[in-house]
């Protein structure tokens, strides 16, 4: 198991995954939020830097277009495939992006699905099983998988519509600073209901949602509540052979950078603990 780093595909997203391969990182997850970057010559443009510099693209967080607010409450209703005058568009960006992610060579797909109903008859809960399964499947024609982020979703019930979507190529990306920010469950027990289908994981870190207050809060890496050791441990009893993915969700400079720096520092030492 080795350490990357999340990309964010912005206007300078030369300058950030040069700046990733400076700080020492080979590999990392793209992650894009626009729609309209997914042409031809950006693919073109995207994978001719990544292999000038020897960086490998191992995995593609494709965001959706449309209005959404991750606030509370409106969070309910407006984020990933739930709000259903959305859907269909969302979709379509969904496979967009997986379209794309394939030109550069990638084959891991992931995204937030929204605060799933629990209830598996609830309409809403019944239409994102059926997209899903539409996006899955032509995933699979391309040798392509997709993986639900963490975060809005029960464990519970996201496992149970990973059954429902019945595919071998739908499993999860692990995040579990998410499970504390949205208040959705302790990380080491998602873990041992999802282990077996983790495909990736975000080196993410947080405090819990407190009484009244329906949200956590985003640390650096090392100063909240994730028990990476235990986590990690997790990942090898299930046989995991993916790797771990530092996300840090502040502003790009050089303070991010530092805190990154750090970030692989302390995980690169669990990870020797818990292998070797």
């Amino acid at each position: 198991m080795k350490v990357g780093v999340l990309i964010n595909i912005t206007d300078n997203y030369r300058e950030i995954i040069t700046d990733a391969k400076k700080n020492g990182f080979d590999f990392g997850q793209l992650v894009m939020w626009n729609p309209d970057f997914y042409t031809d010559e950006n693919a073109r443009d995207l994978k001719a830097l990544l292999e000038e510099i020897d960086f490998k693209a191992v995995s593609f967080w494709c965001g959706w277009s449309g209005v959404a607010n991750w606030g509370y409450p409106e969070m309910y209703q407006s984020l990933g495939l739930v709000p259903d005058w959305l859907r269909d568009r969302r979709l379509n960006d969904l496979k967009r992006g997986a379209e794309f992610a394939h030109k550069l060579g990638i084959d891991l797909v992931t995204t937030h699905a929204g605060y799933l109903p629990d209830d598996p008859n609830h309409p809403t809960h019944v239409a994102i099983v059926a997209a899903l399964k539409e996006l899955c499947l032509e995933l699979q024609k391309r040798g392509q998988k997709f993986s639900f982020e963490t975060g809005e979703e029960l464990p519970l019930t996201l496992s149970l519509m990973i059954k429902d979507i019945g595919l071998d190529n739908v499993g999860v990306n692990f995040d579990p600073a998410n499970l504390y920010i949205n208040g959705r469950g302790n990380p080491l027990d998602a873990m041992d209901l999802l282990g077996c289908r983790v495909f990736g994981m975000h080196a993410k870190d947080a405090v819990p949602a407190t009484f009244g207050n329906p949200k956590g809060k985003e640390m650096q890496i090392g100063q909240g509540k994730v028990d990476f050791k235990a986590l990690i441990t997790k990942l090898k009893e299930n046989g995991y052979d993916g790797d771990i993915l530092i996300e840090r969700e502040i502003p790009y400079g050089e303070e991010r950078n530092k805190q990154i720096r750090e970030s692989k520092i302390y995980l690169e030492k669990i990870i020797d603990e818990v292998f070797n």
